[in-house]
């Protein structure tokens, strides 16, 4: 049993996994748990960021999706797992694998990029992807705060964002942000400062 379950390990949902992780620490975060479903499928694999904020000039999308993979599991509070989701339910929250496996949640994150999205049991009918201007590229309707659901999530393109790092990354981080919100029972974000002095 998840607190959260992130469908996608691309920019969208490893930055909502890290946002998410990152307040283990915290009183109300408990003995939380977030898990990770990715097929390997991301394009960030085939990319070659030359304009992604903080990042070295040719920062390649596959050594990239390694770190942030590393440091979401870094955090101690969070699994891996390599399959490929075939069907969803809402009641009760969980994910249904090719391999058979099922995958409980208390929440859900949708993150499995803007291309064909072939998972059973989607709560929201997928939606031409307007700014992209290419054909095959979809979106699902949320409420303005990336919600399609109760307790269930779209995260980076998938959620409507531009095709640039920093947006996917931005809408996942912004999604965790939402989550540990309800979490903390108040508005919050997770910021650490270093030490004085």
């Amino acid at each position: 049993m998840y607190d959260v379950l992130i469908i996608g390990g691309g920019a969208g949902g490893l930055a909502c996994a890290i946002t998410l992780a990152s307040a283990r620490s915290k009183p109300w975060f408990g003995n939380r748990c977030i898990g990770v479903i990715d097929d390997g499928r991301s394009d960030l694999h085939k990319a070659m960021l030359n304009n992604a904020p903080g990042l070295p000039a040719s920062t390649h999308g596959s050594a990239l999706l390694a770190s942030m993979r590393t440091q979401f599991l870094d955090f101690g509070v969070g699994e891996w797992i390599e399959a490929t989701v075939a069907s969803i339910d809402s009641n009760p929250m969980r994910a249904r694998t090719l391999d058979g496996a099922m995958h409980e949640a208390a929440a859900l994150v949708l993150a499995t990029g803007y291309k064909q999205l072939a998972i059973d049991g989607l709560p929201a009918t997928p939606l031409l992807h307007h700014p992209q201007g290419k054909q095959g590229r979809i979106r699902l309707p949320h409420d303005g705060i990336y919600r399609i659901a109760p307790d269930m999530h779209v995260a980076g393109l998938l959620a409507g964002g531009s095709s640039q790092f920093a947006i996917a990354a931005g809408i996942g981080a912004q999604v965790a942000v939402e989550i540990l919100s309800t979490w903390a029972g108040k508005r919050t974000h997770i910021h650490d400062t270093p030490p004085l002095g």
